[in-house]
């Protein structure tokens, strides 16, 4: 039992990484006229991370990021996977994300890679929970995020949007797109078509940015 709440704690905080300080959104970013493919991002990736206010207190984390030719559709919430098959790959990245310490312990994402006029932008989604307790995997429900992104052969630059600045922006009526609010957490509601209209208005906003939230993510050789 030790071992499995260790997973779930694990995996609780590789999400909560993604989507912590990001602006968050019920349906993805892309459509299928703007997906593309840029295999420089495929290999093994890595982060230094502060898990805490002791300056000793870091550990790595992994990115390791693949494609394969086919991928899993999964249909969640119903016992069994019902209705989960495998289809053709033409645009979907993996994420397994880990901390070094405890590699056995991974999240896995699924990656879109975005063109929306001359910038690329990356989507996250989480592709599994790793929970056994079949009641609390009925009341998860998986969200995307988004970035901006910047691929080179010796760096991977992640930006996500800030979700302080959005929820002001929206506090002074200077953003109008669809969203649902609670009171812990924003969730944008609009299509992918008006998603990419509000990315491409802010795409040169540097306040749009978190700027506690950038990765800059280095090569495993």
């Amino acid at each position: 039992m030790k071992a499995k709440r260790n997973i779930f704690i694990t995996a609780v905080a590789l999400l909560s990484l993604i989507s912590g300080c990001a602006v968050i959104s019920f349906y993805p970013l892309y459509t299928n006229d703007v997906l593309i493919n840029d295999d420089r991002i495929i290999g093994k990736w890595a982060t230094i991370e502060e898990l805490g206010i002791h300056p000793n207190d870091i550990d790595t984390l992994i990115w390791e990021i693949s494609f394969n030719d086919k991928k899993w559709v999964k249909k969640y919430n119903t016992p069994y996977d019902r209705g989960s098959h495998q289809e053709p790959n033409r645009y979907t990245y993996s994420l397994l994300l880990y901390y070094a310490s405890s590699p056995e312990d991974k999240v896995e994402f699924q990656l879109h890679l975005v063109k929306l006029n001359d910038k690329t932008y990356i989507d996250f989604y989480p592709e599994e929970w790793k929970i056994d307790n079949t009641i609390l995997a009925f009341h998860l429900i998986g969200v995307h995020t988004f970035a901006k992104v910047d691929i080179n052969e010796d760096y991977i630059n992640i930006d996500w949007f800030d979700s302080e600045w959005f929820e002001q922006k929206l506090n002074e009526n200077k953003i109008r797109i669809k969203y649902e609010k609670n009171s812990s957490n924003i969730l944008l509601t609009s299509k992918p078509g008006d998603l990419q209209k509000f990315v491409i208005k802010y795409s040169d906003d540097e306040n749009a940015f978190d700027e506690d939230n950038k990765y800059e993510l280095k090569p495993i050789r």
